[in-house]
C-alpha cells in the first residue's frame, strides 16, 4: 500500500511521547530475545568464550541490521501511519506474504522458548516420571500433553485480548529488563566483591541502579497502556 503523503510527526502530548518510548523499550527487549540463543549454543563446544564472542559479534552487526533496519526503513516508507505490525502494510505477491508472516511466526515461537523454558522444567519436574528416561514412551506423551496445553492457555489468552502486546510490554518491562541488565551485574557483584577492582564495580553498581529505574519507568508505562486500551476493546475483537 503506497503512502505518497507521508507525514514523520509523532502524534500526542508530549506525555504520551515518552510513555510510548518506554514501551518500545520493553518491546525491543523482548524481540532481542531470540539473540540469546546463539549465546547458549556456542558454550556447547569449547573454547566457550571464543565462540560467544563469535555469537555476539553477528549479533550485534547482522542481527542490528535486521532488527533495527527493518523499522526504519518502514518508518521512511509510511511515516508515523506505520502499522505496529508492518507486513500488514507491504503490496506484493502472495508468496512473499506467506514467507514473511511464517518467518514472523517461527521467530516469535523461537523467542517464546528462550523464557518459558524454565516453565517447562518446572513442568516436567512436576509430572514427568523422573525414574524413567526423558525419552522414554510415557514421558514424550506426557511432555507433549504438557506443551500442548500450555500452548493451547497461550493462544487463547493471546486472542482473548485484541491489546496483549501491552502484556508483553509489561513482561518484558518487570521480568525481561531485571533478568538481562540488573541480575548479571548483581552476580558480578556477588562473586567479584572481594577481587574486582572499584571501576568495575562502579559500573556494575551502575548498571544496576539505572537499570532499576529503567525497569520502573518501563512498568509504569505499560501498565497505563493496560488500563488506557482496556476501556476501548472487547474479548476477542480480532477473531
Amino acid at each position: 500500500k503506497s503512502n505518497k503523503h507521508r507525514n514523520y510527526e509523532l502524534k500526542g502530548s508530549k506525555t504520551d511521547k515518552v510513555f510510548n518510548a518506554l514501551g518500545a523499550i520493553s518491546a525491543a527487549v523482548v524481540a532481542n530475545a531470540p539473540c540469546l540463543l546463539p549465546e547458549m549454543q556456542s558454550t556447547l563446544r569449547q573454547p566457550v568464550v571464543k565462540n560467544m564472542r563469535k555469537a555476539l559479534y553477528v549479533q550485534f552487526t547482522v542481527g542490528l541490521l535486521f532488527y533495527y533496519g527493518i523499522p526504519i526503513v518502514g518508518y521512511w516508507a509510511y511515516g508515523s501511519t506505520a502499522s505496529v505490525y508492518l507486513p500488514e502494510q507491504i503490496s506484493c505477491v502472495k508468496w512473499v506474504k506467506v514467507f514473511i508472516n511464517s518467518s514472523v511466526f517461527l521467530q516469535s515461537m523461537v523467542c517464546q522458548q528462550v523464557f518459558i523454558s524454565p516453565i517447562h522444567e518446572t513442568l516436567d519436574t512436576k509430572f514427568l516420571k523422573l525414574e524413567e528416561s526423558m525419552f522414554s514412551r510415557e514421558n514424550i506423551k506426557r511432555r507433549f500433553f504438557l506443551r500442548g496445553f500450555l500452548f493451547a492457555f497461550n493462544i487463547f489468552v493471546a486472542a482473548a485480548f485484541p491489546f496483549i502486546g501491552d502484556f508483553v510490554n509489561l513482561i518484558g518491562s518487570f521480568a525481561l529488563i531485571p533478568i538481562t541488565f540488573v541480575f548479571p551485574s548483581m552476580v558480578f557483584i556477588k562473586v567479584k566483591a572481594n577481587t574486582a577492582r572499584v571501576k568495575k564495580k562502579a559500573w556494575h553498581w551502575f548498571n544496576v541502579l539505572l537499570f532499576s529505574l529503567v525497569t520502573v519507568a518501563t512498568t509504569v508505562a505499560a501498565v497505563r497502556f493496560v488500563i488506557k486500551d482496556i476501556h476501548h476493546y472487547s474479548f476477542f475483537t480480532d477473531v
